[in-house]
This record gives C-alpha cells, sequence and structure tokens, in this order.
C-alpha cells in the first residue's frame, strides 16, 4: 500500500470527539464622553483672601446649573444697595429675603454657548426674560435675565411663615411674561454662593443663592464629586455646604450627569 495511503487510513477502533462551544460575549456599549467646558470661579479664602481660578468640567446640568442663575445686570440688594451681579465680589454682604445680611463665600460664572459647539448636536443656550411687573408691581422691575439654574419661589414673603417649594425659572415660560430668548452676542451667566442657603430678592423676585443637591452630590460617582467639590476649593467636605432650607419640585427636572442635549 502506498505511503500515502497509509497516512489517510483512519486508525480502528471508536474516535472520541470533544466538542468545545465558545460563548460569544456581548460588546460592551459604547459611553460616548461628556461634553466638557470651562467654568470661573472665585472664592473667600480662610485667611480673607479673594482667590479666583477656572476648570474645565462636564458640560452637564450638576455642573452647569450651579454657574447659570443670573445673566449680567441682575441687582443684588447689599446694605448699600443695589448692585449689578458682574460688579460683587467675595466678601461682599447681602440682603436675604428674611431680613439677615449674608456674607458671599464663591461666585461662580460661564460664558453661554449660543452656537452649540460644546458638544456635537448642541443646541444654542438660551437665557429666560420675565418682563416688568410679570408676577405684580415691581416683581420684577426692570426686565430680569437668568439662566436655566435659576430657582424661583413664588410666595416668600408674600405669606408670613410660608415658602413654596423652588420652581425652575424653566417652567415659567409662557411666551408672553417669561419668554426663552438667545442672546445674539457673547453673555456671561452667574451665581453666588452665601454662608447659608437663603433666597434673595433680585429685581423684586425672590431666588435661591447657590446650593448643591446634597443627596445627589453624595450619590454621584467618586471622581464627579471630586470634580465638582474642586470647584469649591474653600471646602473641604460636601457637608460644609450647609443644610438645605427651602424644598425645590422635581418636575421635568434634567437627569444630573445627562447633557442636556439629551433630555
Amino acid at each position: 500500500m502506498p505511503q500515502s495511503a497509509k497516512a489517510n487510513t483512519a486508525p480502528k477502533g471508536k474516535l472520541a470527539w470533544t466538542v468545545r462551544r465558545v460563548k460569544t460575549l456581548p460588546r460592551p456599549a459604547q459611553v460616548a464622553p461628556l461634553p466638557m467646558r470651562r467654568y470661573h470661579m472665585s472664592w473667600l479664602a480662610p485667611n480673607g483672601d479673594i482667590d479666583s481660578g477656572s476648570m474645565t468640567a462636564p458640560a452637564v446640568p450638576l455642573f452647569e446649573k450651579t454657574f447659570n442663575a443670573f445673566a449680567r445686570g441682575a441687582l443684588i440688594p447689599t446694605p448699600m444697595g443695589l448692585v449689578a451681579i458682574e460688579d460683587l465680589f467675595p466678601g461682599d454682604s447681602v440682603l436675604t429675603v428674611d431680613g439677615t445680611v449674608e456674607q458671599i463665600d464663591w461666585i461662580g460664572s460661564m460664558v453661554l454657548d449660543l452656537h452649540g459647539k460644546r458638544a456635537p448636536n448642541a443646541k444654542p443656550e438660551r437665557l429666560y426674560r420675565i418682563t416688568s411687573d410679570a408676577f405684580g408691581l415691581g416683581r420684577p422691575s426692570p426686565d430680569l435675565l437668568l439662566g436655566a439654574g435659576a430657582l424661583y419661589c413664588p410666595q416668600a414673603g408674600q405669606v408670613p411663615g410660608f415658602n413654596a417649594a423652588l420652581k425652575p425659572v424653566t417652567e415659567l415660560v409662557d411666551g408672553l411674561s417669561v419668554i426663552e430668548i438667545t442672546p445674539i452676542s457673547t453673555m456671561r451667566s452667574y451665581h453666588i454662593r452665601l454662608r447659608s442657603h437663603r433666597l434673595i430678592r433680585v429685581n423684586g423676585l425672590d431666588l435661591e443663592s447657590c446650593q448643591p443637591d446634597l443627596p445627589l452630590l453624595a450619590r454621584v460617582p467618586g471622581p464627579i464629586r471630586d470634580r465638582f467639590m474642586a470647584m469649591f476649593p474653600y471646602l473641604s467636605d460636601v457637608q460644609e455646604f450647609g443644610p438645605t432650607r427651602y424644598q425645590r419640585t422635581q418636575i421635568n427636572a434634567p437627569h444630573p450627569l445627562r447633557p442636556l442635549r439629551d433630555q
């Protein structure tokens, strides 16, 4: 028999076959990177100095609402009279709705993205104009321009001892007295943090000072929380923000870690 035939002859007996089943694992979902933007802040250092800096961080509601409440020109009550938001500094004093005088310890600001360049498919950011006397005589006066992070209390100071839940200004839009607008030129918006969570009567409307959602902040991933806390260098822990004094409505609240373009 030719050698090649021997090589192709099967051996006697039964062959044992081993079948291996290879399980194909699904590919992990591709998570799009969060859009980023530049935030600016100034704060009162423990030694009384005013420090300032800027930081790149995710362009998501958790961060943006902390910097985007009062547009340039909003009038803040102080013991020396009304002062435009852009002229305030950490260490200045503010009159609150309940009659106390509170010190500003932090001011944050950001430049609005008017062309949707911060991320693919992003929309131009908008402001909200509340026309003069929209909610009663002098409420506001004059017109007031607010950012998407502003929270408004409709009843504070109107009924003694009663405070309604704070509402996002975005939910007040009616196309007549509260109008959503896109600025035609570069615009910076601001937020201020006081020593404690208070309401400030801005142009005659009662608006919240900067106060993070503490239960939410405690639940977000550690790296994001650390990034957020780095924007408040004079604080060492989340609990140093102090208690939240006013309730907030949660209707149509955006996901705090999802870009607004995805809401």
